[in-house]
């Protein structure tokens, strides 16, 4: 990635909310945006955005996060003329404010309690730094759970809000789509909400790149990105060539179990799949607040996989390492936007909103990121 102007940089500057383990971040600044402040509630996945970016202060290309203050911080407590001071930024120079409320409370596993539950409120929250900073443009991201909660009435109520300032004045064009990762390369199913907001313009669907099911009869359209080669080349379970490459020990009893389940079917008691190896992942398990978070079970061995060959599957470089022990790193794995993905959608909101040249197709996605496990061209 070429170096860009001190102009660029102010420019395409952007502040990330809900930051997690940075996978957002790393797509979004693939994408040409230069991130200004992380911020997140929990402290792992802070350090993980910290110790990365100390680890690659010194490349040339891949020094994702190098200009961004990261923040440890409840986002309740975080008004926006901090958020603003942390970012060195002035409101007239935010190009892009993304992120994505902790999406358990409305998701199939976080049992659907959505507002009910607290993290649902930081929608409310979200809505809050948009109105007060006034970015050029946003991205919200979420589990399609959000769509149907009450309804439905809690997402319109968000998007008609989103739309407008506090005075109910028209500010942003809102266009929100219902988009697979696998669909933009990914090595995994993973539906999700995108909701653009642009005060130049609304924001067209992004053109999806690959072919994930029989429906899709575009020729140009590339072959889906397999569990198969997601995993290729992946040194034994603990190597030290790799970090976060160790897995669970599992009892003679799952084992077994494990061994039976053909590709695609569900074990009945950890509720995770065995992987088929010819198609994406199923959907990252991230487990609950009060433990758990596990890998599915691999195509050919009787286990589940490891943080790293889930962060895998998520799209994450093989350079990108997590912090803590046990289940903090598949958790920080299982909750982020995978990095491909969101180099995507950030190109697409980069070149239908900002005059910007060279915007990356998938092929120089993979090389600004650096992953050298998926196929360009497949």
């Amino acid at each position: 990635m070429a170096e860009k102007t001190t102009l660029e940089r102010r420019k395409y500057s952007a502040i990330s909310l809900f930051s997690g383990a940075g996978g957002f971040d790393i797509g979004i600044e693939a994408a040409g945006f230069t991130t200004k402040l992380c911020t997140d509630f929990d402290f792992h996945s802070c350090q993980t955005l910290l110790n990365n970016k100390e680890k690659l202060k010194n490349e040339p290309i891949r020094n994702f996060l190098s200009d961004a203050t990261i923040k440890q911080k409840n986002i309740k407590d975080y008004s926006t003329e901090e958020i603003l001071k942390d970012a060195g930024l002035k409101k007239e120079e935010v190009a892009l404010i993304y992120g994505g409320p902790p999406c358990q409370s409305f998701s199939v596993f976080g049992l659907r309690k959505g507002m009910e539950d607290p993290r649902g409120t930081l929608l409310w929250d979200y809505l809050r730094v948009i109105r007060d900073i006034e970015p050029e443009c946003f991205i919200f991201e979420n589990v399609a759970g959000l769509l149907t909660i009450d309804d439905g009435n809690v997402f319109r109520k968000f998007l008609d809000h989103l739309s407008k300032t506090s005075n109910g004045e028209k500010k942003y064009n809102v266009k929100h789509y219902l988009l697979d990762a696998a669909s933009f390369g990914v090595p995994q199913y993973r539906s999700r909400i995108i909701v653009f907001g642009s005060k130049k313009k609304t924001i067209s669907c992004p053109a999806k790149t690959h072919r994930i099911n029989d429906n899709d009869t575009d020729e140009n359209l590339l072959p889906a990105a397999t569990v198969r080669v997601a995993l290729k080349g992946l040194p034994p379970i603990g190597s030290p060539k790799l970090t976060n490459h160790t897995g669970r020990v599992h009892g003679k009893a799952v084992i077994d179990r494990y061994n039976k389940l053909v590709f695609g079917e569900r074990d009945s008691k950890t509720r995770v799949n065995r992987l088929n190896p010819d198609r994406p992942s199923f959907t990252i398990v991230v487990g609950s607040d009060q433990g758990g978070g596990k890998g599915h079970v691999h195509p050919f061995e009787p286990r589940e996989v490891t943080p790293r060959e889930s962060a895998r599957l998520q799209s994450f470089p093989d350079y990108w390492d997590f912090t803590g022990t046990s289940r903090h790193p598949i958790r920080q794995v299982g909750n982020a936007v995978p990095p491909v993905f969101a180099a995507a959608i950030g190109a697409h909101l980069l070149k239908e909103t900002f005059d910007c040249p060279n915007i990356p197709d998938y092929s120089a996605i993979l090389d600004r990121i650096g992953i050298s496990f998926l196929s360009k061209t497949n």
